[in-house]
């Protein structure tokens, strides 16, 4: 197995994209060394990678050591520590054999100077002829108290460390189990089975089986079997090397744990492929070569995973901006390209990628283009679906249409009822029968004052659709990083612009103040008006059984006799009153063919010189408060903070180490 180029050139891949960093980024597939101080682990260690690794517990437990194996022409050793220049430097590779403990005594030094337990991980690469490849990773032992003068937050340090290993579902869990402490008291098993609770990837190691008295030899060949608790790994066993046995040559070793094995006959009922630190560490290159191969193929797609995430991450940053003076280039660049976008949506030239940024539903924007069949409440503006402010002009003008509905309505003509109160009320030193036209004007009024606030309440609803409208498109447009001036400025414009229709709206008004038209749709309205009532009038006269001929003015008193009884007793009718009364309606109809004129006029004017000349005509003000800009905004907005250069090198730098990874699988 071991003498395959395949299984070499995994091992060789899985080393390479870890020496690059990539084991920091994403979990890579890997054999890691878990156990309870004491429990044996070293000598694990020691009996799979021919190692003397020191056994002192100020020395061995307090930071995680990776051992890899590779088979080379080349005897060559090297030690290596993240961050580290010195030490690496001195621990470079080399044709020598470094003295373990040396390394070891420099590595603990350097990284629990100020801590009693490192997250750094100390890396040796051994090369050799005679090697068989393998990799793992020693982590401390788990350790329940500490001692006086420990720091008592290493229990939980420990736990801590081992557990992002043991969380990892790339990890093979190697956990060492000492043959004399019952299955239920062994910490390790625990946390590995709560994030591996089928024990799918853990894979208990027995240690020290010559420390269990021959009586209970049987009920520990059982958990070897793995009949006691059953792992879908099965179990290992080796018999490690006691401290008086710390300076034996390893072969020494091998020899005296197997004849441990040789020495009961029940050792013959386990499997010779999973006992004995030979087998084991061919059971465990067997294990890793399955385990790379099978994870390569789902490593590979979470490395372009990440390179999308990394690169869309800075995509969304922008081109860099280090200088003023291309900040200012940029920024003014920007707003050109806003200025020529953002007019082309005012005259209704759509771009495809907006609309389909915003998709906006056609039948949502059918249903609100009505501006007939309102309810009772004329003055509720329309409200328009969030779609439709894609397609602002043609929103715009349902707003309108919407608005001159409203403005055309007839149930604003007074009745004569009412008329003859106004009349009553503001009646000065005219002759009866007479209506001075101080008295048409303050009835009309009366009216202008309702279309006023009917008006204000409409173009209120039109420019602040327009708002929205257009900030949603600027936040659209714009480059992130300028997003927030931009919409800044376009506040202080909309304001600006609001103060202005507000007092043109004012202005409108004011001149509508006083009736005044030379319009000759308002006399064809009177005339209109008067020949309908006329025939009306002779149409009721010949029901009487009058002719046109007979309309005298004694038929038309009896008639008015008729028409007023509800007024109280017709004897008391008079010719004054009966001249009031035809005044009355004569200032009806004056006032219905004058507010036709008026309502007409009013809704082009006020849509003309208030929406359309402050909102629309006058973007190019915008324009040029954006352009005036001071520097010291821009370069705030564009020019990257050091943070985010920061972020922009960490995330180019992982790219970088992502893509080498790539090319190394």
């Amino acid at each position: 197995m071991f003498e395959k180029t395949e299984y070499q050139n995994f091992i060789d891949k899985v080393n390479k994209i870890r020496s690059y960093g990539l084991n920091k980024m994403l979990t890579i597939p890997q054999i890691a060394i878990l156990g309870d101080q004491s429990s044996g682990k070293s000598s694990v260690l020691e009996a799979l990678t021919r190692l003397s690794f020191p056994r002192n517990i100020e020395t061995c437990t307090r930071f995680a050591t990776q051992v890899s194996l590779r088979q080379s022409p080349r005897k060559e050793m090297s030690a290596h520590i993240d961050g580290e220049a010195a030490f690496n430097k001195q621990y470079q590779a080399q044709e020598a054999d470094w003295n373990i403990h040396t390394i070891i005594s420099d590595a603990n030094r350097i990284l629990c100077s100020y801590v009693e337990i490192s997250e750094k991980v100390l890396e040796i690469t051994i090369s050799g002829p005679t090697l068989s490849p393998l990799t793992v990773i020693d982590l401390p032992g788990y350790i329940n108290t500490t001692v006086d003068g420990q720091d008592k937050s290493i229990v939980e340090t420990i736990r801590t460390i081992n557990t992002k290993y043991i969380k990892d579902s790339r990890t093979i869990i190697l956990a060492v189990v000492p043959a004399n402490v019952d299955l239920n008291n062994i910490f390790v098993l625990g946390e590995a089975e709560r994030y591996d609770p089928k024990n799918e990837r853990t894979i208990p190691i027995v240690t020290k089986p010559d420390t269990v008295e021959p009586d209970l030899l049987p009920n520990l060949i059982q958990t070897v079997l793995n009949k006691r608790k059953q792992m879908r790994l099965g179990y290992l066993v080796m018999k490690n090397s006691s401290y008086k046995d710390i300076d034996i040559p390893w072969e020494e070793a091998k020899k005296r744990e197997d004849e441990f094995f040789k020495s009961s006959e029940l050792w013959n009922q386990v499997p010779v492929t999973r006992r004995g630190r030979v087998h084991v560490k061919e059971f465990l290159g067997d294990l890793l070569y399955t385990h790379i191969k099978k994870e390569l193929p789902f490593l590979r797609k979470d490395i372009l995973d990440m390179i999308k995430e990394c690169e869309d991450e800075i995509t969304s940053m922008g081109p860099p901006v280090s200088s003023i003076a291309t900040a200012k280039i940029k920024y003014i660049d920007n707003v050109m390209k806003l200025k020529s976008s953002l007019i082309a949506l005012l005259d209704g030239n759509y771009t495809f990628e907006y609309i389909n940024q915003n998709k906006p539903s056609l039948e949502n924007q059918d249903s609100v283009s009505t501006g007939h069949g309102d309810s009772e409440d004329d003055m509720v503006p329309l409200s328009l679906e969030e779609s439709s402010h894609t397609f602002l002009r043609s929103s715009l003008q349902t707003l309108y249409q919407r608005y001159n509905a409203v403005m055309n309505k007839d149930k604003y003509i007074l009745e004569k009822d009412k008329i003859s109160e106004l009349v009553l009320r503001y009646k000065g030193k005219e002759l009866p029968g007479f209506i001075s036209f101080t008295t048409f004007t303050q009835i009309y009024m009366e009216t202008l004052v309702r279309w006023s606030d009917m008006t204000k309440v409409h173009i209120a609803n039109m420019h602040q659709y327009l708002y929205k409208a257009i900030s949603r498109f600027i936040a659209f447009t714009a480059d992130p990083l300028i997003k927030d001036t931009l919409l800044i400025e376009f506040d202080r414009f909309y304001s600006l612009q609001i103060t202005k229709i507000e007092s043109e709206i004012e202005s409108i008004f004011i001149d509508e103040d006083t009736p005044f038209t030379m319009n000759k749709y308002y006399y064809d309205n009177i005339l209109k008006s008067r020949k309908a009532k006329a025939e009306q009038k002779i149409a009721e006269l010949a029901k009487l059984g009058t002719t046109p001929d007979e309309y005298t003015a004694e038929y038309i008193k009896k008639l008015l006799e008729q028409q007023l009884e509800s007024y109280g007793n017709p004897s008391q009718i008079s010719d004054v009153n009966y001249n009031e009364e035809l005044a009355v309606e004569d200032l009806q109809e004056q006032l219905r063919s004058y507010c036709k004129v008026v309502r007409k006029r009013i809704v082009d004017v006020v849509l003309q010189q208030t929406i359309e000349r402050h909102m629309i005509k006058r973007i190019n003000l915008y324009f040029e408060m954006l352009i005036a800009v001071d520097e010291d905004t821009i370069s705030s907005r564009l020019v990257e903070p050091p943070a985010k250069q920061e972020r922009r090198q960490e995330l180019q730098d992982k790219v970088a180490v992502l893509r080498k990874s790539l090319l190394a699988l």
